[in-house]
């Protein structure tokens, strides 16, 4: 490999009889593979952070965008990875999957919670549930993470904020106890440690009423830092920062400093995070703006603190989401797409942007390849290693998205939906997503980042169908399930659609009734003898039912316009302009009224 031939060059120049005349290209590509061969780590996490840059998916945010100068310092000294998935659309089964590089349906407690609900129940296909109360680390799991595979390497591991994968609740007034409780995950330093989420009036054991505190984290984590650095140590910082997630960060700003679970500290945090009144003013009192400002303060802080004990460069900063907000708690784009960037100037090339599809399960392999250890568990996601350095990605794994007992498939352009027997965590349909209750559901993420056509009912897509099938198949029986067809998808951010949307209200509905596809085997209806009445739409009352309709003479959806359904205006075409399948099978020839046809990768009447 490219990082080899790097070592065992800086090798024959150490040995040379002249090392002071050694040229200054060389001084550095001896920095650059000793930082490679064993870097420190710090993944920086935001609690339910908005999506505000270029590359999320929709539906877009529609707020004020704040400007988030510690963010984009490391998109801009670093990589972006255009298409980065969280495993899980809620926090706790994401946090698993980041931590331990192990999709939350393998995590022992998940699987014995779905055992003891579901056994006795014939309807259920054996999927366990993923969500915030059964993805835990409980048990052989504690054996089963990056930590304790880097601490057994003579790393420092050290872990700060919102930890949310402990089983027993009464851990949030026995701070002690939590800390032992992180220990148990291969985390040598837990500092500045939060169980899980808190609500309004947080109480420690000695009566201190205690909210979020950034300044606590950032203070007590560089300490350590400091600590595993004046000892010639190499460190892996989980850095889980509870804000912008409820309750409110701005009116958490209000209290006092000293204020935090362990109890009342005997001195303020120090750091060289703007004051809080500063921060409140730089973001003109807006709650949401002002929260997500004073987690930027926190990356500057422990960027800056990095900076100063000279390990800034030698340091992977790996900056993510735990999920998306446009969809939380679904597996739509808004919800598993995330922010991902890394910066680490060894690697990742200032600037530079990665296409190819990665998970945050992948990130934990990640990791230790590019720390040159080896897990004595079975990782499932693959590094991103190659990715960083320009190289063809061997990350040819399907990633896969967990919710409750859904399961979704990202690979090449496409994205699979295989819905569980139990909708155990969904929100309600509001005509966002219209095959929302399709128990099979297949979209060409490039000309349709929006999930609005259901190729799976389409009957041309039923090999592609049937491979994803494979795909859900392998994952339920915990075997690698490589792609067939490995398909980077070196696409622009542009080509994603834009539509805004938004979604409803969350429901929990068991069992859940959907709708199945048509047998395959199944030949496409012919066309009717006499054509559909003009009325097809307009005869329709409902938006749902609307937009799941298509209009006479053409295969087009029908759009609802000022609370009435009809027809959208169709420019006359001669078909030869639309250059994918899904936009030309959409038309209808302006000459014959009849539906474009595409065959031979062309678009004609």
């Amino acid at each position: 490999s490219k990082a080899t031939v790097s070592v065992l060059y800086c090798f024959r120049i150490i040995s040379s009889p002249s090392p002071k005349n050694m040229p200054s290209m060389m001084l550095a590509a001896m920095v650059a593979a000793a930082a490679a061969a064993s870097p420190n780590f710090m993944i920086f996490m935001a609690d339910d952070q908005h999506f505000y840059f270029d590359e999320s998916p929709v539906p877009k945010y529609s707020g004020t965008a704040p400007t988030l100068k510690g963010m984009n310092r490391v998109r801009e000294e670093g990589t972006v990875f255009l298409r980065a998935y969280a495993a899980s659309t809620m926090c706790a089964p994401s946090r698993f999957a980041l931590l331990t590089g192990r999709y939350a349906s393998r995590g022992e407690y998940s699987i014995s919670q779905a055992e003891r609900e579901y056994k006795n129940d014939p309807a259920w296909d054996g999927r366990p549930t993923v969500s915030v109360p059964s993805s835990k680390i409980q048990g052989n799991d504690n054996e089963r993470t990056t930590a304790r595979t880097l601490r057994d390497g003579g790393y420092r591991t050290i872990m700060s904020g919102k930890w949310h994968l402990g089983v027993n609740g009464d851990w949030q007034d026995n701070y002690s106890g939590l800390i032992s409780l992180v220990k148990e995950a291969g985390f040598t330093d837990p500092v500045a440690v939060y169980y899980e989420n808190m609500v309004e009036g947080n109480q420690a054991s000695d009566g201190t009423v205690y909210g979020h505190n950034l300044e606590w984290m950032v203070a007590s984590s560089l300490e350590v830092v400091q600590d595993a650095v004046d000892n010639e140590e190499k460190f892996y910082l989980y850095f889980a920062v509870t804000a912008p997630h409820s309750p409110s960060p701005y009116d958490d700003m209000f209290l006092d400093e000293r204020a935090t679970p362990s109890g009342w500290l005997d001195q303020a945090p120090v750091t060289t995070m703007s004051s809080r009144a500063d921060i409140r003013a730089a973001g003109n009192n807006d709650p949401d703006i002002v929260s997500h400002l004073w987690v930027d303060e926190a990356l500057i802080a422990m960027m800056n603190g990095l900076d100063s004990m000279k390990v800034l460069d030698t340091t992977m900063i790996i900056l993510c989401m735990d999920h998306g907000m446009g969809a939380k708690s679904q597996n739509y784009e808004g919800g598993a797409r995330i922010l991902q960037a890394v910066r680490y100037p060894p690697l990742a090339v200032p600037g530079s942007v990665v296409s190819s599809v990665v998970s945050n399960v992948d990130t934990s392999a990640t990791i230790t390849d590019i720390a040159g250890l080896t897990p004595a568990y079975k990782v499932e996601g693959r590094s991103w290693k190659d990715d960083l350095q320009g190289v063809p990605p061997s990350n040819t794994l399907p990633k896969f998205v967990e919710l409750g007992m859904d399961v979704s498939v990202v690979a090449g352009r496409y994205k699979f939906f295989s819905l569980g027997v139990y909708d155990t965590k969904a929100k309600s349909q509001d005509g966002t997503y219209p095959y929302f209750y399709d128990c099979t559901q297949l979209y060409d993420i490039v000309t349709d980042g929006g999930e609005q056509i259901n190729l799976a009912r389409d009957g041309e897509y039923s090999e592609v169908v049937a491979l994803f099938q494979s795909y859900v198949a392998c994952h339920e029986e915990g075997v690698d399930c490589e792609m067939s067809v490995v398909d980077n998808l070196q696409i622009a951010v542009a080509n994603f659609r834009t539509s805004e949307t938004q979604l409803g209200d969350k429901i929990t509905s068991v069992p859940r009734t959907c709708t199945p596809l048509p047998p395959v085997s199944s030949p496409t209806p012919p066309a009717p003898t006499t054509p559909p009445t003009p009325s097809r739409c307009g005869g329709i009352a409902t938006r749902n039912e609307c937009i799941a309709a298509s209009c006479p003479r053409s295969s087009k959806s029908c759009e609802w316009i000022d609370e009435a359904c009809t027809c959208p205006h169709t420019p006359p075409t001669d078909c030869t302009n639309f250059t994918t399948r899904g936009s030309c099978i959409a038309e209808t020839c302006s000459d014959t009224s009849s539906s474009c046809v595409w065959a031979d990768r062309a678009c004609s009447c």
